[in-house]
């Protein structure tokens, strides 16, 4: 591209060529530093200064003419990001049509069978309110996963088959809502979030009521619930009661990845107001891989850096790198959840692997 000033260019007075406005070749163009005519014929000067003597500077040529700025100076202009299509949303009365039933629920089933002698029963069916879990129509009343963002939008439910007796799932027994009820739902832009991110509402509002009686007591400092990011909705919810029956249900807000390549924090998934990851911006989050996930998840931890105001990644599912002993078998790809299970299975305290779980020794500080 050729760069000019107006004092760059210069009348030519050799090669002469024909005047636009007398038709003699006695018209001598302005040029630019590179010989260039800056327009044939029409801008410069002819020496029939009697008959024609017409004087068309540049100046005075580009206000009647396509500026120079446009011919030689194109503006590159910035590509417009496209904006992120609105997350469809599930209607409000098909989630509470699911909000019964539990005696036909696999998992709540379950989780009573476990919990209801050494927690109550209360404790579980608060815990079951708390993360609305929903009782399907679909293999005889599969277990609902409603994922509810922080701002109360339905986003889906993820329907999922139990085994009531051993808690495991069954994998054959796998749907979405939005997909069942495809024929109310057309057209429908899934855009996930994590299980429990409705919960960052409820916790807030229990720290800004404590924050306020510390700052009465004149306590220094504040605190806000971290978030303890699991793989599996089962492990949050078992967590989530676990943490109830000690009696600190809104001290950390166990939520669930629901898959463990859900936790991608890409640039653009940063940047996209309705991402699953934005209920993590600006918090202190604690991430509980699976046993033998632990590195594949802290790498995908320290690109929260920036984003997060702290990310710390559990080590109690790695023996080799978990400085408490943890009591209890450990098989790869087990979840935390199943260390809670296998210690009340065996009639042990949970509270020490609950305590050493975040604390400053069964944690590692990434970002």
């Amino acid at each position: 591209m050729r760069k000019y000033r107006y004092d760059t260019l210069h009348l030519a007075h050799r090669g002469k060529t024909v005047c636009a406005y007398c038709g003699k070749r006695t018209f001598v163009n302005y040029l630019y530093s590179d010989g260039t005519p800056v327009a044939d014929g029409e801008c410069g000067k002819c020496d029939r200064a009697d008959n024609c003597g017409v004087h068309v500077p540049p100046r005075e040529y580009f206000k009647n003419h396509q500026p120079l700025t446009s011919l030689y100076s194109p503006q590159i202009r910035k590509p417009q990001r496209q904006q992120p299509k609105p997350p469809s949303c599930i209607n409000a009365k098909d989630m509470l049509n699911t909000l019964r039933e539990y005696e036909r629920n696999p998992l709540v089933r379950f989780l009573h069978s476990v919990f209801d002698e050494v927690a109550g029963s209360e404790i579980v069916d608060k815990v079951v309110e708390r993360y609305a879990i929903g009782t399907s129509t679909k293999w005889g009343g599969a277990t609902v996963y409603w994922q509810i963002d922080q701002y109360g939008r339905i986003r889906t439910g993820k329907v999922m088959g139990y085994n009531a007796t051993n808690g495991k799932r069954i994998h054959t027994q796998n749907n979405y809502v939005h997909s069942i009820l495809s024929d109310r739902y057309p057209n429908f832009n899934l855009e996930q979030c994590y299980f429990g991110s409705h919960l960052i509402v409820d916790a807030e509002h229990h720290a800004d009521l404590n924050n306020a009686e510390r700052r009465r007591l004149n306590i220094d400092g504040e605190f806000h619930p971290p978030i303890w990011l699991f793989e599996s909705e089962k492990a949050a919810v078992i967590v989530a009661i676990a943490l109830m029956w000690g009696g600190a249900p809104f001290t950390f807000i166990p939520m669930a990845t629901s898959g463990c390549g859900n936790l991608n924090p890409t640039f653009e998934a940063k940047r996209n107001p309705n991402h699953k990851i934005q209920v993590l911006k600006n918090r202190k989050v604690v991430l509980f891989p699976d046993a033998g996930k632990f590195d594949e998840w802290k790498a995908q931890g320290e690109k929260l850096k920036g984003f997060c105001q702290e990310v710390y990644i559990s080590t109690v599912m790695e023996r080799d790198l978990h400085p408490n002993k943890v009591d209890c078998e450990i098989n790869y790809g087990d979840g935390f959840d199943d260390c809670i299970l296998r210690y009340i299975a065996d009639g042990k305290e949970i509270w020490n692997l609950i305590c050493t779980c975040y604390g400053y020794h069964g944690q590692w500080k990434i970002v």
